[in-house]
C-alpha cells in the first residue's frame, strides 16, 4: 500500500494497523512528482493508496493505468473536534471531485464496522515498512525495514543515555514518510508510552507557539528548527526547563552554529546541550548520538548505542583504520534494513560481510573515530545536497530529468549554499546546449525549469540554471564538481542583468 501522508492520527492509526494485517506501507513524500508516486506505485505494484487531501489530485492522474484499485483519502481535519472540523472543512479543506475509486477516510472506517480482521503472527526479520531514500548512489531505493529493526532502535535509544519516561512529552516534527519520522519521531514515543504531540507540517513562525503551549520534554528535529527557536521573539526570554532532549540529526551541524544553539539553551534553562544524532534511513535512522553529556563534544555525533559498532575504514583498501585517522564510516547494527526493495546489487554494494564474519552497512560518509570512541562525520565521499531542512537531494536524479530534454548535451547538478538559512545548500544546474539548438539560453532555461517542476519533487527543484560551452574535468577526465560548486558561488553573487 502507497501512503502519501503527514504527521496525523490517521496516519498513525493506518501504519499499526497495517502491520497488525501483515501489509507493508510503502512511505511517500506527498510532494512527489505524479510521475514519481507512479513510480512507487509500480515498484511494488500496490492495490491501494492513502493520501492527504490535498496531495488527491496528484494521486488520482497517477494511479492510471496501475494496479490500484482504491484511493482512501484522509484529511488533517477527520480527528478535530465538532468546531474546529466545521471551520478547517470552510476555510482550508480541498475541494475535489473525487473518482469511483475514491473513498473518504469516514466511509472507509464506517465499511470496516463489524468485521473481523486476520490478524498476523509476527514472523522474525520480515519487511513491515518500505521509505526511500538516495543512498550512497544517489538514485530512490525502497529501503526494506522490518519490526525487529524499528524496535531494536527504540531498545536502543532507551538504554543509550536519553532520559525517556512513559510520562514525558514528545513533539513529533518530522514527517513519517521518512525513517527519521516514522522510527524516532513516531514509533520511539509511542513505544515508551509518551504522550506524542503529532506536527503535520513544520512552520517557523509557529514552532515556539508550540514549544510554549506543549510544554514538550523532547524534541526532535533538524538544524533549522533551532534556528527559528534563537531566532523567535516568543522565546527571547523564556522558561525552556521543561526541554530535557533538544535532538538534532538529518544533517550535520557546524561547530559554530551548534555552540550558538547550545549557548541559548542553557541560558534558557534546558537541562541539556544540544544532543547530536547520527545514522541513516538504511539504519533505521540512527545508530549513535551524544546523549551522555561526556560524549557530546562539540562537532561530534556521539557514541554508537549500546547494540551498535561502528568503526572507519580505508575506502580504497577495505583496511580498518585506528583512532584518528580518516576513511569511510561504517556500522553494524540490528537496525540494519533487510535491504533495497528489488535491488539486490545495490544491496550488496552497501551491505558487506567483512573477514570478521560481520555485516557492515558502507555508509559512503567520510569522518573519524576520536581515542573515547567519539564520531566526527567530516563530508561525503559521494555527492549530495542537503537542504536546511535535513531533506537530502541527490545530484543524479536532477540530472536525469535535466538530460530529458532534447535542448541539452551535458549537464552537472551541485550545490551552493542557501542564503535565506544558516545552513544548508539548494541544487542548481550548469548544462552545456546541443549544437544544432536555435532556441536563446533564457528560453532553454524557461523549458528546463517546466520540465523539472513537472518531473521532480518541490524539495529537489533547482534556484538556477547556468549555461556552459563545456563542464570542466579533473586530470582524469571526470566532471570537476568542486569547480562548479564555486562557480554558482561566484554567478549567484552577480547582480541579476534585469537589476
Amino acid at each position: 500500500m502507497i501512503m502519501a501522508t503527514v504527521t496525523i492520527p490517521e496516519t498513525i492509526y493506518t501504519l499499526y494497523a497495517l502491520n497488525r494485517l501483515g501489509a507493508i506501507p510503502n512511505m511517500v513524500d506527498p510532494r512527489t512528482s505524479v510521475e514519481g508516486i507512479k513510480d512507487y506505485i509500480e515498484e511494488v505494484h500496490s492495490k491501494f493508496v492513502v493520501c492527504l487531501d490535498p496531495a488527491y489530485p496528484k494521486i488520482e492522474e497517477a494511479v492510471k493505468g496501475t494496479t490500484v484499485e482504491k484511493i482512501i483519502v484522509t484529511s488533517p481535519s477527520d480527528s478535530l473536534p465538532g468546531m474546529k472540523k466545521a471551520l478547517y472543512k470552510l476555510f482550508k479543506q480541498e475541494k475535489h471531485d473525487y473518482s469511483s475509486q475514491c473513498l473518504l477516510w469516514k466511509d472507509f472506517i464506517k465499511q470496516g464496522e463489524g468485521t473481523t480482521p486476520k490478524y498476523v503472527p509476527y514472523k522474525e526479520n520480515t519487511c513491515c515498512v518500505i521509505v526511500h531514500t538516495g543512498g550512497t548512489t544517489g538514485m530512490p531505493k525502497g529501503v526494506m525495514l522490518t519490526n525487529d529493526n524499528m524496535n531494536a532502535s527504540v531498545v536502543q535509544a532507551d538504554n543509550s543515555g536519553f532520559y525517556l519516561r512513559r510520562e514525558h512529552k514528545w513533539l513529533g516534527v518530522m514527517p513519517p514518510f521518512i525513517a527519521y519520522g516514522i522510527g524516532n519521531g513516531l514509533h520511539l514515543p509511542l513505544s515508551i508510552g509518551m504522550t506524542l504531540i503529532l506536527v503535520p507540517a513544520f512552520n517557523p513562525n509557529e514552532y515556539d507557539k508550540l514549544l510554549l503551549k506543549y510544554r514538550p520534554n523532547h524534541i526532535a528535529g533538524v538544524p533549522s528548527h533551532y534556528n527559528s527557536i534563537m531566532k523567535s521573539r516568543r522565546l527571547k526570554k523564556a522558561d525552556l526547563s521543561f526541554i530535557i532532549s533538544p535532538i538534532v540529526g538529518g544533517d550535520g551541524t557546524q561547530p559554530e552554529f551548534e555552540k550558538k544553539i547550545s549557548q541559548f539553551l542553557i541560558e534558557h534553562n534546558c537541562q541539556s546541550t544540544l544532543i547530536k544524532g547520527y545514522g541513516m534511513t538504511e539504519v533505521s535512522a540512527a545508530v549513535c548520538a551524544t546523549a551522555r553529556r561526556e560524549f557530546n563534544k562539540i562537532g561530534s555525533v556521539g557514541i554508537p548505542f549500546t547494540h551498535s559498532i561502528m568503526s572507519v575504514f580505508d575506502p580504497d583498501t577495505g583496511k580498518e583504520l585506528p583512532a584518528g585517522e580518516k576513511g569511510e564510516i561504517c556500522m553494524v547494527s540490528p537496525n540494519t534494513m533487510l535491504g533495497y526493495y528489488s535491488n539486490q546489487a545495490a544491496t550488496d554494494e552497501i551491505l558487506r560481510r567483512h573477514e570478521d564474519g560481520l555485516l557492515w552497512v558502507h555508509s559512503g560518509d567520510l569522518g573519524y573515530i576520536d581515542e573515547y570512541g567519539c564520531v566526527f562525520i567530516e563530508g561525503r565521499i559521494k555527492r549530495m545536497i542537503i537542504r536546511y531542512d535535513g531533506f537530502k537531494v541527490f545530484p543524479p536524479l536532477i540530472e536525469n530529468v535535466v538530460m530529458q530534454s532534447p535542448l541539452v548535451k551535458s549537464v552537472c547538478a551541485v550545490g551552493t549554499q542557501d542564503k535565506s538559512q544558516s545552513q544548508g545548500q539548494l541544487p542548481v544546474v550548469f548544462f552545456v546546449p546541443n549544437d544544432d539548438i536555435k532556441e536563446d539560453t533564457e528560453t532553454i532555461k524557461q523549458s528546463l525549469d517546466k520540465l523539472c517542476k513537472a518531473e521532480l519533487p518541490e524539495y529537489a527543484l533547482p534556484i538556477d540554471f547556468f549555461p556552459v560551452t563545456a563542464l570542466p574535468l579533473t586530470p582524469i577526465g571526470k566532471v570537476d564538481y568542486r569547480q562548479l560548486e564555486k562557480d554558482a558561488k561566484s554567478l549567484l553573487r552577480k547582480p541579476s542583468p534585469s537589476k
